[in-house]
């Protein structure tokens, strides 16, 4: 796409350090050599800019106050929806940069279009010529890993303490930490059903949509809605977390979330949505963390013992620092949920949360307690064999 005088759109790089600087450089002329051209922030049409920077939060305050007209791509480390501007998750993927670019493009033409014909006859001038694409290049990485520098940008915007409480109480409940605690299993209040709420709602679509390989939609009584993409395994979120999570604890049915499956395909639906993609799987675990709240699911039996199957990609998803130290011990040795919270020292609603969303994925494996003890056992017994027969060997060669 050129303008005026066949010269190339440009954009502006804001907030990346010395090395992520020359990187998106190389992606824009790898993509886009003619067509697309950095400049300087005041001559720029399009902004992309690095959140996470030193300065990121002063820069998009001055691109929202003094160039709210143009399109701005945000890039973080961190979840986060705002109003009017495109937000990309690090680690970034070279198709979704490439497909958010290109929407971007295609309104400053569209506009550039508005423009000129809002003109009169006279002053009108051709600003567009037809658009190549770029042959396609061999050997790419599929995904273009956004590099992060030295210094560690995630402590410069840590939450507070209040936050971290609320975004705490919201995934694994209120704290009751006290002395010598253990968990209390039985009780009605440890238990939630999962099988009446959002979640089994959009467990099932997921499902049905994998099964089906077509797009689907989580359609919401006032409207709005969640599209599943199963071949990306992504979705199209336009439900804002605030939003999201009230209704993950409402009793729902099937008349008040209705699943619709889409008669377009994912491409089109990505090209025509302005809502950023989400992983799917990241939507499913956080879904059951705000579903949970620090609860089990109801029908868990206490006297198990729990396994992963794998562990969940907690550098993606939703976590706390408690969730690793469970996983780390799951994976190696199958334990109750109460023995977990005793071996770990850590309060049950991180156990229980933890237990929900793994659930949810299918990563959870049972082992029962007698099944356990017997294998213990029998290791115990050949050990025993095994050095028996060792010392009678060694005993026979010192009396030769």
């Amino acid at each position: 796409m050129l303008f005026a005088n066949h010269e190339p759109m440009g954009i502006a790089l804001l907030g990346l350090n010395g090395k992520d600087q020359p990187m998106m450089e190389m992606f824009l002329k790898r993509y886009w050599s003619t067509q697309c051209i950095v400049v300087p922030d005041h001559l720029a049409k399009l902004c992309i800019l690095d959140l996470d920077g030193i300065e990121g939060n002063r820069l998009l305050e001055k691109q929202q106050s003094e160039y709210n007209d143009r399109p701005l791509i945000v890039l973080s480390v961190h979840d986060m929806s705002i109003d009017g501007v495109r937000v990309l998750r690090k680690p970034l993927r070279t198709e979704l940069l490439k497909q958010t670019i290109d929407v971007c493009r295609s309104e400053i033409l569209q506009d550039c279009i508005r423009i000129e014909k809002s003109k009169p006859e006279a002053e009108r001038i051709i600003r567009v010529s037809p658009t190549t694409k770029p042959a396609k290049q061999q050997g790419l990485a599929s995904e273009w890993q956004y590099q992060s520098s030295g210094e560690n940008k995630r402590r410069l915007s840590v939450p507070s303490a209040a936050s971290q409480a609320r975004f705490i109480e919201s995934t694994c409940g209120k704290s009751n930490r006290k002395e010598n605690d253990q968990p209390v299993i039985g009780k009605k209040s440890v238990f939630y059903n999962h099988e009446s709420n959002f979640q089994v709602i959009l467990k099932n679509a997921i499902e049905i949509s994998r099964s089906n390989r077509k797009p689907a939609h989580l359609v919401f009584q006032d409207g709005k809605s969640i599209t599943i993409l199963p071949n990306a395994n992504q979705c199209l979120n336009a439900i804002s977390d605030s939003k999201l999570k009230p209704r993950c604890l409402l009793k729902l049915n099937t008349d008040q979330v209705k699943v619709v499956s889409s008669d377009y395909s994912e491409s089109q639906l990505l090209l025509s949505c302005d809502t950023n993609p989400q992983s799917l799987d990241a939507l499913l675990w956080k879904v059951s963390l705000w579903s949970s709240r620090g609860r089990l699911p109801i029908g868990t039996v206490e006297d198990v013992n729990i396994g992963i199957r794998q562990w969940p990609n907690l550098t993606r998803m939703m976590a706390i620092p408690e969730f690793i130290r469970i996983a780390a011990l799951w994976s190696k040795n199958p334990i109750s949920l109460a023995k977990t919270v005793e071996f770990l020292r850590i309060e049950t609603g991180y156990v229980y949360a933890f237990f929900s969303a793994c659930h949810a994925m299918g990563l959870i494996q049972f082992h029962s307690s007698y099944q356990q003890h017997s294998n213990q056992t029998d290791q115990l017994s050949t050990g025993v064999v095994k050095t028996g027969f060792l010392r009678r060997i060694l005993r026979r060669l010192q009396s030769m």
